[in-house]
């Protein structure tokens, strides 16, 4: 065989695949075509229903035969849609009702799936109709290993109301990356009141290794029961602690709050010094401008642009001290000031946030 031959047969079956390939690629699209023209008119229906159950016109039977006759994932879509829409009362009869459907089956024992995208569903369709009994499948849920099945998981403490439930998810809280520990603290502000409890009992704990991500969480909250654990906490042995303290009481604004952070900005660790700058800016209380001026002439250059950027929070008083500082003895006080006077307010507004 030449070269030419077999690089003539390497073309044909070149060519081959890539005719299979455009075969694939249109049987794939009728077959998609196909089945949504199967399934939208059961859509249509089922929107029908929902409408009407909604309304009082349209039995609950009704709902669930229009659901079993829909594929999974879309019913499970469905539903999550509808969740938003329907008075809670109503909608906790319609998740008892599902807990007799075979699909409804199905899908909860998709918990233990080796598949992420089966618990994925599992765990969406749990968010809008766990009841009581799927409590020990939230739990496990909330544990995944994957990211979107914890966020969807986390979802269903809005419906379910069980510190079981609350007490994991804040035992995962340390393991949590920040975008899904800030999803857990949108979904656990609506259960305050067992999330409040479990948070006070762990804040007691001042040997956990969890502490510091409990305390970031919490400040997430910002719920004012808190700041009193807070500002006890203040004199926590542990920097990290303490930085997480000294972020969160900026949201506290309370005579408590600026002495703990007073204290806190003559902290031995300069991160604990920059944050409590920080939150001192966000209260703005004007005892603390001595402070946030000798902050200014600080040996670590983060605590001087948080303390120069907290002074532009106080207005007139805070600019005057940059201004004096500006022309102070000071020389990096000076090189700080002149910088964040020569920003936009724009920037002030970015960078003070």
């Amino acid at each position: 065989m030449t070269s030419r031959q077999f690089l003539l047969i390497v073309a044909i079956a070149q060519g081959m695949l890539f005719v299979a390939l455009v075969i694939l690629i249109i049987l794939n699209r009728w077959i998609r075509l196909r089945r949504r023209a199967k399934v939208n008119p059961r859509q249509i229906e089922l929107d029908a229903v929902m409408q009407r159950w909604a309304l009082g016109q349209a039995s609950q039977d009704e709902v669930l035969r229009a659901l079993a006759r829909l594929p999974v994932p879309i019913a499970i879509d469905a539903l999550v849609t509808w969740s938003a829409r329907v008075a809670s009362e109503r909608w906790q009869e319609l998740s008892r009702g599902l807990e007799s459907q075979w699909w409804a089956r199905a899908v909860r024992a998709n918990s233990r799936s080796a598949r992420w995208w089966k618990r994925l569903d599992c765990a969406r369709f749990l968010s809008v109709a766990a009841t009581p009994r799927d409590i020990g499948r939230v739990r496990q849920l909330l544990r995944d290993p994957h990211p979107a099945v914890e966020l969807a998981a986390a979802t269903t403490l809005e419906r379910v109301d069980s510190p079981v439930l609350v007490a994991a998810a804040l035992d995962q809280l340390p393991f949590l990356g920040p975008t899904v520990q800030a999803y857990y603290a949108s979904v656990l502000k609506r259960a305050r009141p067992a999330v409040l409890r479990h948070l006070q009992h762990l804040f007691r704990r001042q040997g956990d290794p969890r502490l510091p991500r409990i305390v970031e969480f919490a400040g997430r909250l910002e719920e004012p029961v808190l700041r009193e654990p807070f500002t006890t906490l203040a004199t926590h042995p542990e920097a990290e602690v303490r930085t997480q303290v000294a972020r969160a009481l900026g949201k506290f604004p309370h005579a408590e709050s600026v002495a703990a952070l007073g204290f806190l900005v003559q902290d031995e660790a300069w991160p604990v010094r920059a944050q409590a700058a920080r939150s001192l800016g966000m209260i703005a209380d004007p005892s603390t401008l001595p402070a946030l001026r000798e902050a200014l002439r600080d040996t670590e250059w983060w605590v001087r642009l948080r303390a120069a950027l907290a002074l532009t929070r106080f207005g007139a008083g805070g600019r005057n001290a940059l201004l004096e500082a500006e022309v102070g003895p000071h020389a990096e006080a000076r090189d700080m000031a002149g910088l964040v006077l020569g920003l936009s307010l724009q920037a002030l507004s970015e960078y003070a946030a």
